[in-house]
């Protein structure tokens, strides 16, 4: 052995310890579970996104983060890598990983994660993980087991994902536990002077806006509440006032991509589209009808109004043109909703008009015991329900299975009397909240069979209508006043 060969052997031998045999250990393999034929992005991303709440579905998400499996892999990587020689050898040919239980077992395990997450996240961790969390079954036995009184069997067949289910419950659980302690309510007031009808949460902008009968609508800054003991806090929320109407204003809807834009429309016959950071708030005035304006839809750059002259209208933004007038009503068109598919809308006539907008024609008319006065469409939730808001505090349910539009009878009696009508209804925090005229908000448990989770009293008049964005809801009554609730964690300083 020359000079040169015997430094190099006696380099590696103070390497592997002074005064020790050199031997080659094997490290322990880490316990990250990333499967290199997953690409990096979710598997199922498109549904689990939707099950971060936006749209319809009204509650405050549960965000997660970007770095966290990347964490999660560093630390076992640590973990493995601290470890003994001895314990590497003696587990070296046992070596234990959550892969390599039986299904059933890795199923009960994740039964006690968060469903959000579950879906979100380790569902890209490997295929395994994926292919165990991807039927619908397997969501199905973990609603039967984690909520055995509310796996209502009159639901199966109008349930159109256990997914999103599961995720809802959560959220129901976790909001609705107990709201009086875990809600901030604002009673923001003093800056209209008549009734307040129309009220919306802008999901992205942090605003909410209000429609009164004084002619005005009303800006409002929710990142400028803080405590709602602080005096004052309704004329420091308080951002701007619209002015331009010539008759009270009735409807109010946003801009879906999240632009700083809204559109009102009133009973001087017009819809009028406001840009919430120009200098000069109003952009647009669209005449094209012959009465007021009772309720709209913002779809994409399609904007759809239905009117008290029996007519719903489309309204292209961008040509500035009217595409086509619907006329399906014998009376006023008191509400609609609408998606890419279908507008659908309820009139004062008793009847509920489906129309398709693929195939330029009225798709089905459903006839009810009551004129229609607000609507709330559960697809995006896990229900197949259409619910509809009528008098005499009577709630419908329509079946939109496989677009089938059929009543479920018999209808819902909220107990509100003769002279509570269902005035508005939304999705929030899991749970549908319903106003009425008789002053009270209502929350349901999402399911056809009716339950009262909880009620708010908090208006001195009649509730008009209730609006949610992300974790906020808000109310608006004929006391002159727009009711805010926020969880108490999302309070602007609020340390968690």
């Amino acid at each position: 052995m020359d000079s040169n060969e015997f430094q190099e052997h006696f380099q590696r031998h103070l390497q592997n310890g002074e005064g020790k045999e050199e031997k080659l250990i094997e490290k322990p393999k880490n316990l990250n579970c990333q499967d290199p034929q997953v690409p990096s992005k979710n598997p199922v991303s498109t549904e689990n996104m939707d099950l971060c709440y936006d749209g319809d579905c009204c509650s405050p998400s549960a965000s997660i983060s970007n770095n966290t499996l990347t964490k999660l892999s560093d630390a076992a990587a640590c973990n493995s890598e601290i470890r003994t020689p001895d314990t590497s050898r003696s587990t070296q040919n046992n070596a234990w990983s959550l892969t390599t239980l039986p299904p059933e077992l890795i199923l009960v395990i994740f039964s006690y994660l968060d469903a959000r997450f579950t879906l979100q996240v380790l569902t890209g961790v490997c295929r395994l993980f994926h292919d165990l969390l991807l039927p619908e079954s397997s969501w199905k036995t973990r609603f039967g087991k984690r909520w055995p009184k509310r796996d209502n069997k009159e639901d199966y067949n109008h349930i159109s994902s256990w997914k999103r289910l599961c995720v809802q419950h959560e959220d129901l659980d976790k909001f609705w536990h107990n709201p009086v302690s875990s809600l901030d309510f604002y009673s923001l007031k003093d800056q209209h002077f008549a009734a307040v009808d129309a009220v919306h949460v802008m999901k992205t902008a942090g605003l909410c806006i209000s429609g009164s009968r004084d002619r005005s609508i009303g800006v409002w800054s929710l990142s400028a509440l803080e405590d709602p003991k602080e005096e004052g806090y309704s004329k420091k929320a308080f951002r701007q006032a619209l002015d331009g109407h010539r008759g009270w204003v009735w409807c109010l809807d946003s801009d879906p991509t999240g632009v700083p834009r809204v559109c009102s429309g009133s009973w001087d016959n017009q819809i009028k589209i406001w840009d919430l950071q120009g200098v000069n708030a109003e952009m647009t005035t669209i005449s094209v009808h012959k009465a007021a304006v009772l309720c709209l839809a913002w779809e994409q750059e399609i904007l759809i109004s239905g009117s008290y002259d029996k007519s719903i209208v489309l309204w292209d933004l961008r040509g500035g043109n009217s595409i086509s007038s619907l006329k399906s009503h014998s009376k006023p068109v008191l509400c609609l909703t609408a998606d890419d598919r279908f507008i659908i809308s309820g009139s004062e006539d008793k009847t509920l008009s489906v129309y398709d907008r693929r195939a330029a024609q009225v798709y089905k008319t459903v006839e009810l015991e009551s004129p229609v006065f607000s609507l709330c469409r559960s697809s995006t939730c896990g229900y197949n329900y259409l619910r509809i808001g009528g008098r005499d505090g009577r709630l419908y349910l329509l079946d939109t299975t496989n677009d089938k539009f059929e009543e479920i009878t018999p209808s819902m009696d909220l107990g509100l009397g003769r002279k509570g009508k269902i005035s508005g209804m939304c999705h929030y925090g899991g749970a549908v909240v319903a106003c009425s005229t008789d002053k009270s908000i209502k929350v349901l448990e999402p399911s056809r069979v009716l339950s009262v989770i909880h009620s708010f009293d908090c208006h001195t008049g009649e509730v008009a209508s209730v609006s949610s964005g992300g974790s906020v809801l808000a109310s608006c009554s004929s006391d002159l006043t727009v009711g805010i609730w926020r969880p108490k964690s999302l309070r602007p300083g609020m340390s968690i």
